[in-house]
């Protein structure tokens, strides 16, 4: 196993967790079961960009994922996420993993180590170079009058120096067969392009109506297009029960890049089948990329510009 020489201050890798973006965090929208389930691995990237993505955060509250003051791995790049995954490594033979330390020289040996490569077991087990381990588990089964039971032990590693994770690895007794290792992955955040179509009569003269807006898989499609400066303004359109604003669009491509459409909006939108709500609407349902276009403001459409579009707002309040 290879260890590297390269180190942080301990104030440059222990920093604090950067701002929030100006967006809100996407959220993953998965649905294993659909044909439309996209192969993660496909958004996973190489050894040298992991290392370069890579980062050690601290969060000065609790947050829903994280503890306050506890180092976590983390990304430098809004393009990129960490993904956890949960793997079963056999030690028989070896598990075929090499570590490569990015910081360290700590005294409280926090640090930063990743997989920098992977042979026989942990291969086979789906570890990647770039990987880097947060945590092992040993498993142990046990016989009894009362029939079998199970118990699992967890050791942290997350944030760790070489010398600790190495010495983590090595300190298992032979008689455990395999370790289940959770390591953190990152993957690039696939992304939706969408092309924004606005009413011809709310642009001026000469000025296109169409704007093109680049959005994360998993964000909202409202707060999405809102954040990136397109402007929901319906003057005639009543107000949508759940936001309490004017969100309907027309999907005129890529509706099956978007969440499935829940009960009460499908019997909102009965008569208009190409109509979301886009409050309710996530894009890039189960981590798809694609292209969007989409038309915003219904109502502020001429009878001409309609010709082109069926598709009205069921919030039309005239």
């Amino acid at each position: 196993m290879n260890n590297g020489n390269a180190s942080l201050s301990p104030s440059s890798l222990l920093r604090s967790a950067p701002a929030d973006s100006d967006f809100e965090k996407p959220i993953p929208v998965r649905n294993l079961d659909s044909n439309s389930a996209v192969d993660e691995n496909v958004y996973n990237v190489d050894a040298e960009a992991a290392a370069d993505i890579w980062t050690v955060s601290i969060s000065g509250e609790d947050r829903l994922d994280q503890l306050a003051n506890i180092p976590f791995l983390d990304s430098k790049s809004k393009d990129h996420y960490v993904e956890n995954i949960r793997v079963v490594v056999s030690r028989d033979g070896g598990m075929g993993i090499e570590l490569l330390e990015l910081a360290g020289g700590r005294e409280d040996e926090c640090g930063l180590t990743i997989v920098s490569g992977v042979s026989g077991n942990a291969e086979k087990a789906g570890i990647i170079a770039g990987d880097s381990i947060a945590s092992m588990e040993t498993q142990k089964v046990t016989m009894s009058s009362g029939g079998e039971s199970e118990s699992r032990e967890l050791f942290d590693c997350e944030c760790k120096n070489f010398d600790t994770t190495i010495g983590l690895l090595s300190s298992f007794p032979s008689e455990i067969e395999s370790l289940v290792l959770n390591v953190k992955r990152i993957r690039r955040w696939p992304k939706i392009n969408i092309v924004v179509e606005y009413p011809p009569i709310q642009c001026a003269e000469g000025v296109d109506n169409k704007e093109t807006v680049e959005l994360f898989a998993g964000e909202n499609l409202k707060q999405g297009l809102q954040t990136r400066g397109i402007i929901f303004e319906d003057r005639d359109a009543g107000k949508c029960d759940f936001c309490g604003g004017k969100c309907t669009v027309s999907i005129d491509m890529g509706m099956q890049l978007m969440n499935p459409i829940g009960l009460t909006e499908e019997k909102i939108m009965k008569n208009n089948p190409k109509c979301r709500l886009s409050c309710k609407t996530k894009v890039g349902y189960n981590m798809q990329e694609g292209d969007v276009r989409l038309r915003i403001n219904l109502n502020e459409w001429t009878a001409d510009d309609n010709k082109k579009s069926t598709s009205k707002n069921p919030f039309f309040s005239k």
